[in-house]
């Protein structure tokens, strides 16, 4: 059982007594001035619960870290360093951190007004500590942030800990917004590849925005089915020195798609982020018969290929119809093809039918995915295709709501003459 016991730490400082408590954990002993109260007192059994997760995501035997105890500070502002320096409990010379700082098994942290993101921080430096002294090390920094982040964003409820946790809305994790900052970054002309955020230097998360980047890559790495099992199998690389090599060899065969999956991730990044649902079965289309044909859609996945090649300089007609679900609560919410203007996903109403002519030479290295830039169908469209490419359709929806989502659309394709 996770244990919590606040001890009065009685100092023999000028400073007097009670200027200090010690919070004290299986796996962390916790020094701090804030003053006590039930989100502060309750930090070391938050951290005892991820320390098992952490064992567990790793595949560790908590067993052979059984004695793994960080030495932690909780500060209540930076004016309290210097009373942790005069008492002894702090280096002097410590890096004038601005949140939370960690070297080895000790780890510092400022106090927040957010509990949660006083948790975060707590085990965010707590992951560096375990990645650091248990793994040998944490690799480059883009993931050595991604990971803290990605094993620091956590749901706590009734004294439960869940971390490795994308959160359903903001609310979730009052003043995170890593999601916030990676659209803002966007809408600002600043989107980065996979590889710009691995390109991240030992200085670049002196700001915040990298850290956004950092764990929206490990989010999108840790939670697609299609790499989560490589992407977990890296931590094996740290202590070998060859991580990026490894990380280059283990993603090498499939480097084009997931350079296209993460651009399409990122166009519709959002909370809940259902990665199965939105997961792409890339398939190239045949040659559209002569008398057209007809493919049914899910309204409860993301992009779908119609098994259809389009021509190019060809015009085509593409009709839907069919009636489906949007949501179960509180009542059925039933669209169309036009979807319904009650309420809008990216600019457009939900349910909208959306589609793209994926090129079948499509380089993501050169250009952006037209998946990430889709046009509008509703009820019909005629269209020319500029490519030889695979026509892909999908409803408009956030993709963390399409769990609740049900039925099919029935869309037809036709060759017109020009």
């Amino acid at each position: 059982m996770l244990r919590i016991i606040p001890i009065l730490l009685l100092t023999a400082s000028p400073l007097g007594a009670a200027e200090f408590r010690t919070l004290a954990g299986q796996h962390i002993v916790l020094r701090t001035d804030v003053p006590g109260n039930p989100d502060v007192d309750s930090l070391p059994a938050v951290f005892d619960s991820a320390f098992e997760q952490w064992c567990k995501y790793f595949k560790i035997d908590p067993k052979d870290c059984a004695n793994w105890r960080p030495k932690g500070i909780l500060l209540r502002s930076p004016a309290s360093r210097d009373r942790f320096v005069a008492a002894g409990m702090m280096p002097a010379n410590l890096w004038d951190f601005k949140s939370g700082y960690s070297q080895g098994r000790e780890l510092w942290l400022y106090d927040q007004t957010s509990p949660y993101y006083r948790r975060h921080l707590l085990l965010h430096e707590g992951v560096h500590c375990f990645m650091n002294t248990i793994l040998g090390g944490s690799g480059p920094p883009w993931y050595a942030e991604g990971m803290a982040e990605l094993l620091a964003t956590h749901e706590w409820i009734d004294g439960k800990l869940t971390v490795n946790h994308f959160p359903r809305n903001a609310k979730e994790v009052p003043r995170l917004g890593r999601i916030e900052m990676v659209r803002q970054a966007m809408a600002e002309g600043r989107t980065l590849s996979l590889s710009d955020v691995a390109a991240y230097g030992d200085t670049a998360h002196r700001e915040n925005e990298p850290y956004g980047w950092c764990w929206t890559a490990a989010a999108f790495l840790d939670g697609h089915p299609r790499y989560r099992q490589r992407f977990r199998e890296l931590s094996r690389s740290i202590a070998k020195g060859d991580f990026m090599r490894q990380f280059a060899r283990r993603f090498q065969q499939d480097q084009a798609v997931l350079a296209e999956e993460w651009q399409v991730y990122l166009a519709n990044l959002d909370y809940g982020y259902d990665f199965a649902r939105s997961r792409i079965e890339w398939a190239r289309g045949e040659p559209l018969p002569a008398a057209g044909a007809t493919v049914e859609i899910s309204a409860d996945r993301g992009w779908q290929s119609s098994g259809i090649a389009l021509e190019p300089g060809r015009r085509y007609a593409i009709s839907a119809a069919g009636r489906f679900q949007l949501a179960g609560k509180p009542t059925p919410w039933i669209s169309e093809p036009n979807g319904v203007t009650i309420r809008y996903w990216n600019g457009r109403p939900l349910g909208l039918l959306l589609c793209a002519i994926r090129p079948h030479d499509f380089d993501a290295a050169l250009d952006q995915t037209p998946l990430a830039k889709p046009q509008a169908v509703g009820l019909g469209t005629t269209l020319r295709s500029p490519v030889s490419g695979t026509l892909y359709l999908r409803i408009n929806d956030a993709p963390g709501e399409l769990a609740d989502n049900a039925g099919q659309l029935s869309v037809t394709v036709t060759r017109l003459s020009d």
